[in-house]
């Protein structure tokens, strides 16, 4: 009885569809009433109590394939990779046709990248003879067709290293631009001094239908046929989409190739499985991508990352000797980003007149920029009778559900949301902010990876307020270059905003101390020269 009484309480609870839908479960011969069930928590994200229906409609029908295929997903969703390559595989033998076959292959790439004795391998016979002066670059993405972080600090990067006598040679991942919707995506591109190769640009699309260890396969075949052809004394792995896959096919080809290889490790990637934060940092799937990215960070001759912090972790956690990890922190273009003049019409356009401006400029993809944090602020200020305002610059897939943050929160108009900035304008939106506020929230990356846009802001002199994380907090100056508040909390935030802002002294001095310190500290020639030390470092033999 109790079982009936916990049923037709969920049911009750379910909205009127899957209540008609239930209804007609019910009738003989139709779907098992556990896969409805089943199926209205997984799409609630209640996926325990959807792993229970799950199991007991497959203890009636043991090949149901809505179960079956709902079993899977539910345990990819908890990060359970093994347990959704077991339920994907009963379903592919069971039911046959390519739904089943592509789940249960996608869910196996999974577990093959990120086993301890896969890697990439590379048909062909390695080059022969001593190499040449050059190094290859690799990059998940580049200009000129995005302008996002990782693309600033690859091209601002290997810019200086060509400028300084280094020549370097960029290469995209395969399938780029043209997997971005490049048409007639070329097959290199030059930006200022920089060469980039694309390879298999227009691939794209087939590419992703390929398992993922499958495209790793075909990203090292390629990449190999750059380094024959170019001879490179040194390859320079820079972070995938999931940090450790750029760094697989660069081991792959600088074993195959006889040379020495640098992984930069630009931020860590094991969390961005999910934007679920009850699972980001447990679970099979984020121990499997962690232990991989450890596995690279040891089988490069050299380790190079961003922050103190963050060497402090590859260090600490990945176990990586110390000696072997060296720091090039991010940097700023002060001739690009400087002080300018606010455009008094922009300010209008933008409802901004009159208000004092708390702004941010990201994407708006990952939940770590926790943009909802500066919007709760913005409202806990307006309740105050305070005249704030939110900037939100940039675009991403969570600006719709910001957007409805805002007007939930009541301050619709008071949060203003700019979505894609061409590039060239970026500056000007700068210009309207009277306080940089860097709202990230307590998640493994953000609290050890510095963000570059903090420091276009200080280049601009435009006072910084960041969240008390420890790589925030390193570039802070111990709040003397910007604010500091608590993590993940509105009122902190609100509360140091409007102190802030009520002292124009306080304000001025955080600026002054701030562009003395970028223009000494954070240029990308100073990143460059740090690069090119490190160079030396691993072809004499001292790293």
């Amino acid at each position: 009885m109790a079982r009936y009484s916990r049923a037709r309480s969920v049911y009750r609870s379910l909205p009127a569809p899957v209540q008609r839908g239930l209804k007609k479960a019910l009738r003989p011969g139709s779907a098992d009433v556990e896969a409805e069930l089943a199926k209205a928590r997984f799409d609630a994200e209640d996926y325990p109590a959807a792993d229970r229906y799950i199991e007991a409609g497959l203890e009636k029908r043991p090949t149901n394939s809505k179960l079956l295929d709902l079993a899977a997903r539910s345990a990819a969703k908890q990060g359970r990779i093994s347990d959704a390559l077991e339920h994907a595989t009963y379903r592919s033998l069971e039911h046959r046709g390519y739904k089943p076959w592509s789940q249960m292959r996608g869910a196996a790439a999974r577990l093959v990248e990120t086993d301890a004795s896969w890697r990439p391998t590379v048909v062909a016979a390695p080059p022969q003879g001593p190499a040449g002066d050059g190094v290859i670059y690799l990059a998940k993405e580049s200009r000129p067709y995005l302008h996002n972080g990782f693309c600033t600090r690859t091209h601002e990067t290997l810019r200086w290293l060509i400028r300084t006598g280094h020549p370097v040679t960029g290469v995209t991942m395969p399938g780029f631009p043209g997997v971005i919707g490049v048409a007639d995506a070329p097959a290199s591109s030059t930006v200022e001094e920089v060469v980039y190769h694309h390879l298999l640009p227009s691939s794209g699309a087939a590419l992703k239908r390929l398992p993922l260890d499958e495209q790793l396969q075909v990203a090292a075949q390629a990449l190999a046929g750059v380094v024959a052809r170019e001879r490179p004394r040194l390859l320079h792995i820079g972070s995938g989409h999931r940090g450790y896959e750029t760094a697989l096919v660069g081991d792959a080809v600088a074993r195959w190739a006889g040379i020495p290889w640098i992984y930069e490790v630009r931020s860590f990637f094991e969390t961005t499985w999910t934007a679920d934060v009850r699972y980001m940092e447990q679970g099979e799937y984020y121990r499997r991508r962690f232990e991989t990215e450890s596995r690279m960070m040891h089988a490069a001759d050299l380790v190079v990352t961003l922050s103190g912090p963050m060497r402090d972790e590859i260090i600490d956690k990945h176990g990586v000797p110390a000696d072997k990890v060296r720091v090039v922190p991010n940097a700023v273009d002060t001739s690009r980003f400087a002080p300018q003049q606010r455009d008094e019409a922009l300010r209008a356009s933008l409802g901004l007149t009159g208000t004092r401006t708390l702004g941010y400029v990201s994407n708006l993809d990952h939940p770590r920029e926790g943009q909802e944090v500066l919007v709760d602020a913005v409202a806990e200020l307006r309740r105050q009778g305070y005249p704030a305002t939110g900037l939100i610059v940039g675009d991403g897939n969570r600006r719709p559900g910001l957007i409805e943050r805002a007007k939930a929160a009541g301050v619709a108009e008071h949060v203003v949301f700019t979505g894609k900035v061409p590039f060239d304008d970026v500056a000007a939106y700068y210009a309207q902010i009277d306080l940089f506020v860097v709202p990230r929230i307590d998640e493994r990356a953000a609290r050890m990876v510095s963000p570059m846009k903090p420091f276009e802001a200080m280049a601009m002199r435009i006072p910084n307020l960041v969240a008390d994380l420890p790589a925030l907090v390193e570039i802070s100056g111990g709040g003397t270059r910007a604010g500091l508040f608590k993590a993940g909390d509105p009122s902190s935030l609100a509360s140091e905003a409007r102190r802030l802002l009520d002292s124009p002294e306080t304000l001025a001095a955080m600026a002054d101390a701030a562009d003395t310190w970028v223009r000494a500290e954070r240029s990308w020639e100073a990143s460059a020269a740090g690069f090119a030390d490190a160079y030396d470092a691993v072809l004499s033999g001292r790293a």
